[in-house]
């Protein structure tokens, strides 16, 4: 069934539509993600048991990125971007049955491996239309949207942060979610358009890597230097994402209701980051924007393991946050800078890495906190974090010299 277009400015109307979309998959993500802590104790899940339920989600959005370009092909892009919202709107539906009605956490992998699917689609959907837009208006907008992405991140925490707090069933929780998910997605969808999608990223091939003729200095070295380092950052983040409530919580020993404050805070300074990023970017380059950024980020991932209190915990969160949110966008623009003709080849393959990284992390983080401990696990993070900054004055520089300015590009989505 065929979604009627309403007609709308394309400068206003596309713009917002798409907007809601990129807020509506954060506010998704971030409002089961802020309840794990619940979810490991209704189904007493060991670190590795919780790290094998995140694996779910990994499994899912990985098939999700495969079939996405297949599906955008076959169906109007514009219905995807009205029932994939949907589906996840029911999935975290049945997410909240699983915990507070049945507690069955058969039931909660599947749902979660399926809503994985879904959100990996909804990903790759999202960011071709909203680059359909970028090109319509004439200037970036891509790293906006995903900032409204981690403003919806933000909004989810916070309410897992009150529900918690107010002690809401998880299924009272959701359904007010799931409830305004299905609203946002109506709107938006009376306000984009049908459009001719561009080519899907190419999955990591043989044959995907450019060849020295073309690429010039940018050689299979380069390109495997700066996807380690995308790779390296989003693995940072993806940690911080899954188990900040949860270390919160089991490592440091305080309550459920903190340990979503803590991510709250987290998100938080990941927006603040997203949407001021283009700004600093400007102004110091590249290069020196992810040192100063990822310079904070060790900081504060070294606060949070070793503090002792609930605010040296939460200062911890907010500049981890703060560090972890420029390393994806900035390094696809990096990767698009070297060359008009190159720039898109080079952003599919390096965003490969990074989504690889950002969703298989979390649950190695796991398996290792079982045998250490999640507060040790999470020195991992730190010390690739550490790699990929030692990394970026050699994948930066020919990006420097070619381009003026770098403006942060399109990241996962989560």
């Amino acid at each position: 069934m065929a979604i009627a277009a309403k007609p709308a400015s394309r400068f206003t109307g596309e713009r917002l539509g798409i907007s809601l979309v990129f807020f509506l998959a954060g506010l998704w993500y971030a409002s089961w993600v802020g309840r794990l802590s619940v979810i490991g104790d209704v189904f007493d899940f060991s670190s590795s048991g919780l790290g094998a339920f995140l694996a779910c989600l990994t499994a899912g959005s990985l098939v999700g990125l495969s079939v996405a370009p297949m599906l955008i092909r076959r169906f109007s892009i514009r219905n995807l971007l009205f029932y994939l919202p949907l589906a996840l709107a029911i999935g975290l539906l049945l997410m909240g049955l699983s915990i507070s009605t049945f507690v069955e956490p058969v039931l909660a992998y599947v749902v979660l491996l399926g809503s994985g699917i879904i959100f990996g689609t909804l990903d790759v959907a999202m960011n071709v239309y909203g680059g359909g837009v970028e090109r319509r208006q004439g200037h970036s907008i891509l790293p906006s949207l995903h900032g409204f992405f981690s403003l919806g991140t933000l909004l989810g925490a916070g309410a897992a942060t009150a529900t918690i707090s107010l002690q809401w069933p998880s299924l009272w929780h959701f359904s007010v979610i799931s409830l305004i998910i299905a609203a946002l997605a109506v709107w938006s969808t009376t306000l984009v358009a049908d459009e001719t999608p561009t080519p899907a990223p190419t999955p990591v091939t043989e044959e995907s890597w450019p060849s020295n003729a073309a690429s010039g200095r940018y050689t299979r070295y380069t390109l495997l230097l700066l996807g380690l380092m995308v790779a390296g950052l989003s693995f940072t983040e993806g940690a911080a994402n899954d188990w900040l409530a949860v270390a919160t919580n089991t490592g440091h020993g305080f309550s459920h209701s903190l340990g979503a404050l803590v991510f709250t805070l987290f998100v938080a300074a990941m927006t603040l980051g997203r949407f001021t990023g283009g700004q600093i970017v400007d102004r110091l380059g590249s290069v020196r924007a992810l040192l100063l950024m990822g310079g904070i980020g060790l900081f504060g991932v070294a606060l949070f393991i070793a503090g002792d209190s609930a605010w040296s915990i939460g200062m911890g969160a907010l500049f981890w946050g703060l560090g972890s949110s420029l390393g994806f966008p900035v390094g696809m623009s990096i990767a698009a800078s070297h060359s008009k003709h190159l720039g898109p080849r080079a952003v599919s393959i390096v965003s490969g890495f990074g989504y690889g990284a950002m969703l298989s992390g979390p649950p190695l983080i796991g398996l290792l906190g079982d045998h250490i401990g999640i507060l040790l696990a999470l020195w991992l993070p730190a010390l690739v974090m550490l790699g990929s900054l030692l990394l970026t004055p050699i994948v930066g520089k020919p990006a420097r010299r070619e381009a003026k300015k770098v403006i942060p590009a399109a990241e996962p989505g989560p």
